[in-house]
């Protein structure tokens, strides 16, 4: 059995709480009643009273599921206990819930494809109702009131970790959902025309700014958003009607001005999958089994505080007696998705020998880019600072890092030993001297890793640290499900600050290098004599800074970057990488930047200036005390 635990540090609510999950197994078509028992619910209090959900998450045509056992169990609003489903919500207590849990039965249709069920369970909140489709809370508001109001109230509550929103509805199952679980009429939901007539903007939530229809009122639905408006509707009635609401007329959408007073719902939760909640005191799990023996392949990468959007996978094979990858399909790249997760089964072949994934190329700018975000001051000083407190013997351990993954990172000529060669390189990258990577590309700068808690202080040496951006797929005979979970390291990361944990997704931790301690600076920007000025003041306060870093973007078709200057008493650099330009200050001797330190930089601008608000600002800040602590810079 798969178990997901967590612990909670109130001890009145309780502790071990979780749901466990059974084994995948493959279902036979065309099938009724097929046991999809194992789901248990542990920890909880026997006489709390508990919200469970039973959801298929993904499933083929034809699957629904079933409990021939649930007494003393009680249905959510909208739902039946009795009959075949793909959705139920109930609650119970842990007994009662698990007891139906064992009599959970599978019927199949005819289609072939992944069946993944999904529980959930948390102490029954009144007053709000789960959706096991998406994963989200809802909570009614029946007092009512005007549009904009509730607008603004939903933003200023929280519920179980998670800010709450004006509902918004996107599918005909959150609308039938909505109209399920609210008694009342005329509900307000997230959608208005209010800043263009006609143009019916999401104006809430994860959807903001979704565009769902351009005129009004039977035309200009956009393909592939959802819309429910009743006949002759919205028809923005002497241009007032700037709000929608459900349940109008029945079960449909229309629109009304802000001064009706009508209830509302807030919405809880921002993710699509019930399995990517992160509500606290909420526990769910969720197996994966098959219909037909479908073949499919999916990864999780944890990329730390770096966006994953921004990079794609596909699926490359190495023919026998071949080393040339070759795509499997002739399919583009498939990005990420914002939680680092990404389904390449249709992009598969279990036929095909030495499969991998491969991360598309990035170019060498956008690399260099990411790469000044990613080795910064405190990385250089940290390796420093390891090398003069016991590690110059090679794989003699230091009293510095306190993870082997610190070694493979800061081993940056990937030799299996880290010394002077690997700082004075990390330290010529930060200056502009020298490029980190000679040749910058995924495949020398990024490494995936299943394991890191496996890599040691006293045998990081022996891993293989030469750095990919592919991953193997082991095709088994009679396995057809094939899941990896994997954190994103990077040549350079020595306090691992962009380095998260596999198992977690948090930032690996680095014991007593890490502090919440911050320290000022400002941003100044003036045009005097036909000369833009750029200056950045910072305040060290009371820590020791030894280091700092900043990173100015500016606009290049107005201005032209001529110099920088510093009164920091250190070896202060600075490079202009055409867009931005990457600056600070690397103290080499015992002393600190203890006085209020400033940087000027200087532009010119290409053309007259009328204005230069917006021309510059900080996106990146770093800066190290003398302990090898990063610290936090708080721009005033």
């Amino acid at each position: 059995m798969k178990k997901l635990v967590l612990l909670l540090l109130l001890p009145f609510i309780g502790f071990g709480q979780s749901v466990s999950a059974p084994d995948s197994k493959s279902f036979l078509l065309s099938t009724s009643g097929q046991d999809a028992s194992g789901f248990v619910l542990n920890g909880f209090a026997p006489s709390a009273t508990i919200l469970a959900s039973i959801s298929l998450v993904e499933f083929p045509t034809g699957t629904t599921f079933y409990l021939s056992s649930y007494t003393n169990l009680t249905p959510a609003s909208g739902f039946g206990m009795v009959g075949n489903k793909t959705r139920l919500v109930f609650t119970g207590t842990m007994s009662s819930i698990n007891t139906a849990l064992a009599s959970l039965k599978v019927n199949t249709g005819s289609a072939t494809g992944n069946v993944k069920l999904s529980v959930a369970a948390t102490i029954n909140p009144t007053g709000f109702y789960y959706n096991g489709v998406n994963g989200h809370f809802y909570k009614p508001v029946t007092t009512g009131a005007f549009y904009k109001d509730a607008r603004a109230a939903s933003l200023l509550t929280t519920f179980k970790g998670q800010t709450g929103y004006l509902v918004t509805i996107t599918s005909a199952s959150e609308d039938a959902f909505i109209q399920a679980n609210v008694p009342q009429t005329n509900i307000w939901f997230a959608c208005t025309d209010e800043v263009i007539d006609g143009r019916w903007v999401i104006d809430a939530g994860p959807e903001k700014g979704t565009v769902i229809k351009t005129s009004n009122p039977n035309s200009g639905n956009v393909v592939g958003q959802y819309n429910n408006w009743a006949g002759g509707e919205p028809n923005g009635y002497n241009h007032g009607e700037d709000y929608a609401v459900t349940k109008w007329n029945g079960n449909q959408w229309n629109d009304l001005s802000n001064n009706w007073y009508n209830p509302y719902v807030i919405e809880y939760g921002t993710w699509t999958n019930p399995d990517d909640a992160t509500f606290t005191e909420f526990y769910t799990n969720s197996t994966s089994h098959t219909a037909g023996d479908v073949f499919n392949v999916k990864f999780n990468f944890n990329f730390g505080i770096l966006d994953e959007t921004q990079f794609s996978t596909k699926m490359f094979y190495t023919p026998q007696g071949s080393t040339t990858l070759l795509p499997v399909t002739a399919k583009a790249y498939t990005p990420l998705n914002a939680l680092g997760k990404v389904d390449m089964t249709s992009d598969s072949d279990s036929t095909k020998p030495n499969m991998v994934l491969a991360f598309a190329p990035f170019t060498s700018t956008n690399l260099i880019s990411l790469y000044d975000q990613i080795v910064t001051v405190s990385d250089v000083y940290l390796a420093f600072k390891e090398l003069a407190n016991g590690g110059i013997m090679g794989n003699q351990s230091g009293n510095e890092f306190t993870s082997g993954m610190q070694y493979i990172n800061a081993d940056v000529d990937s030799n299996g030993i880290f010394d002077e060669a690997d700082c004075f390189r990390l330290l010529q990258h930060l200056t502009g001297d020298r490029v980190l990577i000679e040749s910058p590309t995924l495949s020398n700068t990024m490494e995936l890793i299943e394991n890191p808690s496996l890599i040691t202080k006293t045998n990081w040496y022996t891993f293989t640290n030469s750095t990919r951006s592919t991953y193997p797929v082991t095709v088994q005979s009679g396995v057809f499900s094939y899941n990896y979970t994997l954190s994103v390291s990077w040549k350079g990361d020595v306090n691992l600050s962009h380095t998260a944990n596999a198992s977690t997704g948090k930032l690996t931790a680095l014991s007593s290098k890490t502090t919440t301690s911050g320290i000022q600076a400002s941003l100044l920007t003036e045009q005097i004599d036909g000369k833009v000025y750029v200056t950045v003041k910072l305040d060290p306060l009371k820590e020791s800074v030894v280091g700092t870093q900043f990173r100015l973007n500016y606009d290049n078709t107005l201005l032209q970057f001529e110099k920088i200057e510093s009164t920091a008493k250190a070896n202060n650099f600075g490079t202009n990488r055409g867009e931005y330009i990457n600056f600070g200050s690397l103290v080499s001797d015992d002393t600190v930047l203890d006085n209020t330190v400033e940087y000027k930089l200087t532009f010119k601008p290409i053309q007259n200036l009328s204005n230069i608000l917006g021309l510059t600002s900080i996106s990146y800040t770093d800066a190290v005390n003398k302990e090898g602590v990063q610290l936090k810079i708080t721009m005033m």
